[in-house]
């Protein structure tokens, strides 16, 4: 049966999938706003049937007895069951049907309220089954990945690794440290090579693999790629690999961010191995040079020094950049790992560097859109600003973290620490070991891509915290010209998130448009999307000045399918990190949204959300539950508050995040001073995490304890994580090339 169902294909060449992708996904769209709007006014229903029915129970107190109240109680129990038991015949009758002999494996399937694979492949030969498990997105692990015995000990290092740090950083001795480990390992082996997967758990997980198999050699036997999207959304992207490959080919000839540093081929293999190996040592040499007396720095050594046994290269790969649909561009993304050359450097560099420019743009940098959002009101409230005819203005500099050439950011960096910091030393270090530090972490960037090593000419990678740091001092320049230019018109607001500048505007727009004017002329090698108006979008928000009032809402890009869950990469456990996604989407909803319609409308979004990704509608009600519980909102879980009551609680959640940073400053504290520690191990999806993870913190509970501190601070705080074998973008994607300089 598995086998005939999986072989079973719409081979059709009067079928153009891409068209009939778009076609389907419009309806989608209509239904799930259909849906929306539908769940919206039953919820008001719900809430004048509520009202009603307390005024009327108010009313039947003095009217009725307690027994005539009792046995219409009774009769409405038994109305219910009988509900229920229609509701159940009807769900199972449906499902009979559905999934029955009669079904068709030949009909296109029905158009789903759950989010979809992106279909841009003119052809494909996936059926309907296929694509169902495609659209369960990337981030999705297929269960009971078992691992083989003789595999265990080698999944258990990640475990092992983190343990060896938590013992050297609590001072347990080595015969302790080994017998703990063992015992440790014990466990892990015992628990996780013995699950017995349930008869129809087992059924699934082979079901799946087939179809895996079958989706793996379709993509290869129909040259198609398949790709998460760009905008960090859990879901595919299925397209024709030639026209991929052509865009992305045709992005590296064209881009200036990068140079050919070394061409591979058959002869020059362990040539290039060589010359990356003397990079590295010639590295580590310039370290010394720079720290002249090693013996004073040697704890700083220590910390860049790279040990090129260990030395990972980078590779770079490309995910489409569906914003612009139907047309496609792709964007290039660098895998890199603790292991590249460079990290250790840059994380020793940004550490000293960031908490510089931190202390300085204090007030000035955004760290998302509620952080912006709480600044805006103070300074509304602080400086009554707005009024009716203040206009908004945004700035969008594109490329963060490739503005400018490499001596472009070592001057801005030089000048920076000259004219705003005014000290010699950070932390002990000189700024100008810094800057050639820092020159060398910008001109050691190497990656390889398509038998090429290629190194950076402008910015760095754009997961490194370092390139960030230096692309904020570099637009520090920028931020300082229009604080200057709207500070001289009555305390205009000012501030930026990375790439994107916010600041509100009281005067005339023709000199504003000379201000703009000056700073595209100052920074003409950068490219600006610039918007002014009384309505605009900024950071997911829709900001709108209503008469000397600010509204605001939550706000989606349009071309981003709706309805759609965060990416979760396969080294977090997805349903843990979606629970704290939907409590902090709930409490970015209030603090966003002006008026409790648009948040009721932003609550239903969100669970609507979760529901179609497969999640139970038990799982949305624990959580929505429990997030009113825990701010003491069950009067606006039940649709019955006011917009006055619901203002009040917009402020009590905007007063809770700058106690959450708080908190979050405390936890940083204890990672320094070594009593929270991270611990992370594989996950099949199957094994009894909870009772391994529970046994895991009693045995290290137990047997570490902590020298010289007090009852309270003796208590150790462990974060034990999960990592998931294979998720279907490591079993599907195929973005890591095959190349032996990556071995």
């Amino acid at each position: 049966m598995l086998s005939r169902t999986i072989s079973t294909t719409v081979v059709n060449p009067n079928f153009y999938h891409q068209e009939i992708d778009q076609d389907e996904k419009k309806l989608q769209d209509y239904l799930n706003n259909f849906m929306m709007k539908s769940i919206q006014e039953a919820e008001k229903k719900i809430s004048q049937c509520r009202l009603l029915f307390q005024k009327q129970e108010q009313l039947s107190q003095s009217i009725l007895t307690s027994s005539l109240i009792d046995g219409l109680y009774r009769r409405y129990e038994l109305c219910k069951k009988k509900l229920d038991c229609t509701e159940r015949f009807r769900l199972n009758y449906y499902l009979r049907q559905h999934f029955g002999q009669q079904s068709d494996e030949f009909n296109l399937a029905k158009v789903s309220f759950s989010p979809t694979v992106i279909v841009h492949a003119s052809m494909h030969v996936f059926n309907k089954e296929h694509l169902r498990l495609l659209s369960r997105g990337p981030a999705y692990v297929p269960p009971y990945q078992r691992a083989k015995k003789q595999n265990l000990a080698k999944n258990y290092k990640q475990l092992q690794h983190d343990l060896n740090l938590l013992f050297v950083k609590s001072n347990v001795n080595m015969v302790q440290s080994m017998f703990l480990q063992k015992k440790i390992k014990d466990l892990y082996m015992e628990m996780f090579s013995t699950i017995i997967p349930s008869k129809s758990m087992y059924e699934r997980a082979h079901y799946e693999q087939q179809l895996i198999e079958q989706i793996q050699n379709d993509l290869k036997r129909f040259n198609l790629i398949l790709r998460r999207t760009h905008d960090q959304q859990n879901v595919f992207y299925l397209g024709d690999r030639k026209s991929f490959e052509i865009v992305s080919n045709q992005f590296m000839l064209e881009t200036d961010l990068f140079e050919i540093d070394m061409t591979i081929d058959k002869e020059n293999l362990q040539a290039t191995r060589v010359y990356l190996t003397n990079k590295i040592k010639l590295m580590n040499c310039e370290f010394e040079n720079i720290f002249v007396n090693t013996t004073k720095y040697k704890d700083e050594l220590k910390k860049i020094n790279v040990v090129i046994d260990k030395v990972e290269l980078p590779y770079l790969y490309f995910l489409p950049d569906l914003s612009k649909q139907p047309l496609l561009n792709v964007k290039p993304m660098m895998m890199t790992t603790q292991y590249n050359a460079t990290y250790r450097l840059g994380k020793f560099l940004n550490q000293l560097l960031q908490p510089v420019i931190d202390i300085y743009q204090q007030g000035r940098i955004f760290h998302n859109g509620t952080d912006f959002l709480e600044k805006f009101h103070n300074y509304i409230d602080q400086y009554d600003r707005l009024r009716s005819t203040t206009n908004f203005v945004t700035i969008t500099i594109n490329n963060f973290y490739h503005l400018v050439p490499h001596h472009v950011l070592l001057s801005t960096l030089l000048d920076f620490f000259v004219k705003y910091y005014h000290l010699p030393i950070v932390e002990n270090i000189h700024i100008t070991k810094i800057v050639r530090l820092t020159s060398l972490f910008l001109h050691n960037n190497r990656f390889y891509y398509d038998g090429k090593i290629y190194r950076f000419l402008k910015g760095g990678p754009s997961n490194s915290g370092l390139i960030e740091t230096l692309s904020n001092i570099y637009l520090n320049r920028m931020d300082n010209f229009l604080i200057d230019q709207s500070s001289t018109k009555q305390n205009e607001f000012c501030g930026r998130y990375q790439n994107q500048i916010f600041f509100t505007w009281n005067q005339s727009l023709d000199e504003l448009e000379q201000i703009l004017k000056s700073m595209k002329s100052d920074y003409h090698h950068l490219s600006f999307d610039i918007h002014i108006g009384k309505n605009l979008n900024y950071l997911d928000l829709y900001l709108e000045n209503r008469h000397s009032l600010l509204y605001s809402r939550v706000h989606r890009q349009p071309n981003q399918q709706p309805y759609t869950l965060p990416y979760i990469s396969s080294k977090g456990d997805s349903i843990r990190k979606h629970s704290h996604w939907l409590r902090s989407s709930l409490i970015r909803a209030v603090r966003c949204c002006t008026t409790i319609e648009d948040f009721n409308q932003e609550r239903i979004y969100l669970e609507m959300t979760c529901l179609a990704n497969g999640y139970s509608v038990e799982f949305v009600q624990k959580h929505i539950e429990h997030f009113f519980t825990f701010f003491n909102a069950i009067l606006l879980q039940q649709w019955s508050l006011d917009q006055h009551s619901y203002e009040k609680f917009r402020h009590r959640l905007f007063n809770f995040m700058s106690e959450q940073r708080q908190f979050l400053q405390k936890k940083q504290d204890l990672l320094k001073r070594n009593r929270r520690f991270h611990l992370s191990y594989l996950y099949d999806n199957m094994s009894p995490k909870g009772i391994f993870n529970k046994k895991l913190r009693e045995i290290l509970s137990q047997n570490i304890q902590l020298e010289n501190t007090t009852f309270e601070n003796n208590k150790l705080q462990f974060v034990i994580t999960t990592k998931h074998q294979y998720s279907l973008n490591s079993l599907l994607s195929e973005q890591r090339p095959t190349h032996p300089i990556l071995n």
